[in-house]
């Protein structure tokens, strides 16, 4: 062959190397990026409910939940879900035996209209029920009793205090002008004659308002808000100055006068009412469950210590909505989201899918030491982060660069056993947790008794029988004894988390011109460079194989 006859050949090789490259690349991109997770859908009609209760969700295994992200709902802070409403589903659908799905509504307008189509079972969103709202769904026994109250602006807004400074300062996104703020204060209802109350729209302290209107026998001016603006950021207004008066539940409210020291929550309007879940009205086995649980679990601490968590511990309150982290705030998870966007690349992994397995590893906790001696944010057993050139597994850069180096040989070794991205993913998961010899031995063994060995459902049951001495002593596994529940749940915990980084942070992964160019280079030069070395190096941090 003369030369030019090489040089041909060469950049025909490189054409098609580099075409499959590009596809892989794109493939795991497409593989990884779900669609969108929030339902932004606004002002839908009002539909028929479905049929389906309880005995269909138990077969269905899942339990969805509609309801927006708020302050005691539902939201993630430091990248773990939390809140008033969530942590009480969460504890119901356990006793359930079913998994809670959780899924945000931006309209919550149109919350009852999505529950009514079948897309949740349950919604969730502090809901007060109304004569008008009780017609399209029903409600279950009270969660809690709360009063409305009157959220006013005692002081300006540099009186608010240290660290509201960035919440109260003018934005380019205000919409509404500034209003001159009364000096004196309301007291009582009767005062509220001839002033203008601004609520979200559809609130039910409209009739509240019109009532009171009644009683007091002078006209209260109501301005409904549409949109995204809910009661926190009508409090929020109110200490800026750009509205005067806006009402709440007394609970959410001491709260938002905790973090805004010129609010002053007073007086109450009205007497005290229930806030409940909602679900459809042909689903009365599910009503009838809710409603048993909610009685028996109000008799013990579950809900009281929830209670207090959420709207009494002001100082735990007001470290979260201080926080960078306070996710559907901020939209940051961790003081690592910048590394973990650089090095995810490397991987071709949606960076927050890596940061889900941060957290699994140590809750974003550079420093975290675990019992078998795995180390940092990433937790490398000693092993593996010399093996990967990890000189200091305490310091996050070092440590999540070698744990990338892992993944992305993990990913090496099963592309050719497992072709489904999505499939191969679980399986490099769980390599990761406990070898990738014990999810082998779980190949094997699926082969072995009739299953498919390059899906994970499958997989994963002859994982779990892999901590029994029957099939850990099976002549097909190699490797012995597997605590197979670990890396089980490993899987599942990651890809759930994931799904609900999506909900709240935005990926920001944007494509420049010339980066798959440089990533192909970077690639071929580590391909050339590994040709011909065969061994098999078997991966593993907490167990032996």
């Amino acid at each position: 062959m003369n030369n030019w006859q090489g040089s041909v050949l060469g950049i025909v090789l490189l054409a098609l190397v580099s075409s499959t490259f590009l596809a892989c690349h794109r493939k795991v991109y497409a593989e990884l990026e779900e669609v969108d997770p929030i339902d932004r859908r606004s002002n839908l009609l009002m539909v028929a409910p479905i049929n389906r209760d309880l005995a269909e969700i138990k077969k269905r295994g899942v339990l969805i939940v509609l309801a927006p992200y708020n302050a005691t709902t539902y939201f993630i802070y430091r990248g773990e879900p939390l809140g008033y409403e969530y942590e009480l589903l969460q504890s119901f659908a356990k006793q359930q035996g079913i998994e809670l799905k959780m899924v945000v509504v931006a309209d919550p307008k149109s919350l009852f209209t999505i529950l009514n189509s079948g897309e949740g079972d349950i919604a969730a969103d502090r809901l007060v029920p109304t004569p008008e709202s009780e017609t399209d769904v029903a409600f279950t026994r009270a969660l809690y009793r709360t009063e409305p109250v009157l959220v006013q602006q005692e002081a300006a807004p540099e009186k608010a205090g240290k660290g509201t400074e960035k919440a109260l300062a003018p934005g380019p996104a205000d919409q509404m002008p500034e209003v001159n703020i009364q000096a004196r204060l309301i007291t009582k209802p009767a005062q509220l004659s001839g002033k203008t109350i601004t609520l979200p729209e559809q609130s039910p302290y409209n009739r509240t308002l019109v009532e009171l209107s009644d009683e007091i026998s002078g006209e209260i001016h109501v301005v409904e808000v549409g949109g995204p603006v809910q009661d926190e950021a009508l409090a929020q207004k109110v200490a800026k100055g750009e509205i005067q008066f806006t009402v709440m539940q007394k609970n959410l409210a001491d709260l938002k006068e905790a973090e805004f020291k010129n609010l002053k929550v007073r007086p109450i309007i009205s007497k005290s009412h229930s806030v409940a879940w909602a679900v459809r009205k042909n689903s009365p086995e599910l009503m009838k469950v809710l409603n048993g649980w909610i009685e028996e679990k109000q008799n013990g601490s579950l809900f009281d210590r929830l209670y207090k968590k959420y709207f009494i511990d002001r100082r735990n309150y007001l470290e979260r909505v201080e926080s960078g982290f306070l996710t559907s705030t901020t939209g940051k998870l961790s003081p690592y989201d910048d590394l973990l966007k650089q090095h995810a690349t490397d991987v071709t992994w949606d960076w927050r899918l890596l940061a889900s397995q941060a957290f699994q590893e140590s809750r974003f906790k550079s420093d975290a030491h675990s019992w078998a001696g795995a180390v940092g944010l990433m937790q490398l057993m000693p092993a593996t982060a010399k093996q990967y050139g990890v000189k200091d597994a305490l310091d996050p850069a070092d440590n999540v660069r070698g744990a990338v180096k892992f993944l992305k040989w993990l990913d090496g070794f099963w592309r050719e056993r497992v072709t489904n991205d999505g499939e191969r993913l679980k399986f490099v998961l769980a390599s990761y947790n406990c070898g990738a010899g014990h999810v082998q031995d779980a190949q094997r063994l699926t082969e072995k008794y009739g299953g498919n060995p390059q899906l994970w459902d499958d997989i994963s049951y002859w994982l779990l029988q892999e901590s029994t001495q029957q099939y850990s002593a099976d002549p097909v596994v190699k490797f012995g004894f597997c605590r197979g529940l670990e890396p089980v749940n490993y899987v599942s915990h990651i890809l759930e988390r994931f799904d609900r980084y999506k909900q709240f942070v935005a990926r920001h992964h944007v494509t420049e011109p010339g980066m798959v160019v440089t990533a192909f280079v970077q690639w071929s030069t580590k391909a050339r460079k590994s040709l011909g070395a065969s061994k098999w190096q078997q991966g593993s941090r907490r167990q032996s194989g």
